[in-house]
């Protein structure tokens, strides 16, 4: 760390307040910091705030198992440590710089040498600094449930879990379609209540009952079968939901014994596709109450959803390693994953990677355990990687109301996000991505399209998604920065397409 005079040259970034901070910065003391060179540690005392004239730093804090979380990026042009200057707490958050970076520091010293000599700036600034701290105070009120606030943001969040039991509508009873499906769905619950008693009674005499266990296999598929029959049976009817809801309640019981299938419907998270969701489908050993838990979750790991996520994660390891690859040897590519979850595919992609000392990757996810996870249990074998994991609301990110000094981007991709956004979202998730991609940077988006088995997971365990087409991608597109430069890739099961998108 070195001093430099009051009167170097100083480029101020951004509209609107030149003026004022080019008067009030030769009061400050400015000084230059190297890349991973300390700031501020929770145990500085807060005696300073600091300007960020040129650079950037990086705010992490390290938790409970000493996992390092970034919570932000600081670029130019902002102020930092400023409610800690004037409440006088000390410290929670580390901050080191993210690069050479230049920083003017405001002491008490300075602040008192500014009201002594120019008392009309030193109201205007301190007005200014005002508006700063309550902005920031704005963004953290918004965030004191950040994962229950990031699941209400996504577009599907009115597909919770059903509500209490109601009585059925006379009419609908006496319809000659809800016998139909009323009689089928009393055959499925008696076989399965017979078989689940056949399969603890073999489990607690320690036998292996193959026939119960394969005609439970059947009649899961029979049921999964009958769905689409049951919904165009009821197309129309206007009890739709209704039924749905009915289907759901006989089969609550037997279904609810998987781990997969509590795991989705109750949502956790406050949404299904939570990081513990993906390590189970990729770990794809079957978990559950009893013998009938295992086969139901068995079922439930051999959806096609299912096959689709370990598909996308051989994908998205081949195509982080194409492309990092036409980059050629000893050039930084610089990686973004949102809505990140486990990270499994970054670090399958790693592990065949063998220029990893090129890779800079920055891991987003809403949820602090999802990157605690990360480190603890996924980034465990050597490498040569830079690897950042950063909490943030991806959806705030999207629509701008969350900045950070993202260095230009290489590739940005997202697994499982989009499936939750509608077109709004999406396209704004789109235009944020192109603005931090470096020309011929890739964008890479996967989204759920249509397929027959998609009833089992949007109205029996309600893990609902926005489903699209190839057509319905090349659309959303279109009218984004992007326009055409797009194609669609998919996995082996073809349920999950991705959208690769190059910057011109």
């Amino acid at each position: 760390m070195s001093l430099s005079p009051s009167s170097a040259p100083i480029n101020l970034p951004g509209p609107g307040n030149e003026a004022l901070l080019e008067r009030v910065l030769p009061f400050a003391t400015i000084r230059s910091f190297q890349t991973d060179e300390s700031v501020l540690t929770p145990e500085s005392t807060a005696e300073s705030f600091y300007y960020l004239i040129n650079g950037a730093v990086e705010v992490s804090y390290n938790d409970r198992s000493d996992t390092k979380i970034t919570v932000a990026l600081i670029g130019a042009g902002d102020f930092f440590g400023e409610i800690g200057f004037f409440d006088g707490e000390s410290r929670v958050r580390n901050i080191q710089a993210a690069g050479d970076t230049h920083i003017a520091i405001f002491n008490t010293e300075v602040m008192t040498t500014l009201r002594a000599d120019q008392p009309e700036l030193y109201i205007d600034f301190l007005l200014y600094l005002t508006q700063n701290i309550c902005g920031k105070f704005r963004r953290i009120a918004g965030e004191r449930e950040p994962i229950t606030g990031y699941a209400q943001s996504l577009s599907t969040r009115h597909a919770s879990r059903y509500t209490e039991a109601k009585p059925l509508p006379a009419p609908l009873l006496r319809s000659s379609q809800w016998h139909s499906i009323g009689s089928r769905m009393e055959a499925f619950k008696s076989e399965l209540f017979n078989l689940s008693h056949k399969l603890q009674k073999a489990e607690a005499e320690g036998k292996k009952d193959d026939a119960s266990e394969n005609r439970c296999h059947d009649v899961l598929a029979e049921l999964n079968s009958s769905l689409p029959l049951f919904q165009q049976t009821m197309a129309g009817s206007g009890y739709e939901e209704v039924m749905w809801g009915y289907v759901f309640k006989e089969i609550f019981p037997y279904f609810m014994r998987s781990n997969f299938a509590e795991r989705a419907y109750f949502k956790p998270k406050g949404y299904a596709g939570d990081f513990l969701m993906m390590e189970h489908i990729y770990a794809d050993t079957p978990k559950g109450e009893g013998k009938l838990g295992e086969i139901v979750d068995a079922f439930c790991l051999q959806r096609p959803g299912s096959l689709a996520i370990r598909g996308r994660r051989v994908l998205l390891r081949d195509q982080l390693l194409q492309l990092s690859s036409t980059r050629g040897y000893g050039t930084t590519t610089r990686i973004m994953n949102l809505a990140c979850g486990p990270n499994r595919e970054l670090f399958d992609f790693l592990t065949v990677c063998d220029h990893s000392e090129d890779i800079e990757a920055l891991c987003v996810d809403i949820d602090p355990e999802a990157l605690q996870y990360t480190n603890q249990y996924v980034n465990i074998f050597p490498h040569r990687a830079s690897i950042k994991l950063m909490s943030e609301n991806v959806i705030k990110w999207a629509l701008g109301r969350a900045t950070h000094h993202i260095q230009p981007l290489d590739i940005i991709y997202s697994a499982g996000l989009c499936d939750y956004l509608d077109t709004r979202l999406f396209r704004a998730l789109i235009t944020q991505c192109h603005h931090h991609l470096k020309p011929g940077g890739t964008l890479l988006l996967g989204n759920f399209t249509h397929y027959p088995d998609s009833l089992f997971l949007d109205k029996l365990l309600k893990w609902e998604l926005i489903y699209r087409t190839e057509t319905d991608l090349l659309e959303l597109f279109a009218p984004t920065p992007f326009g055409d430069k797009v194609t669609i890739i998919t996995e082996p099961a073809q349920v999950n397409l991705f959208a690769v998108a190059t910057k011109e």
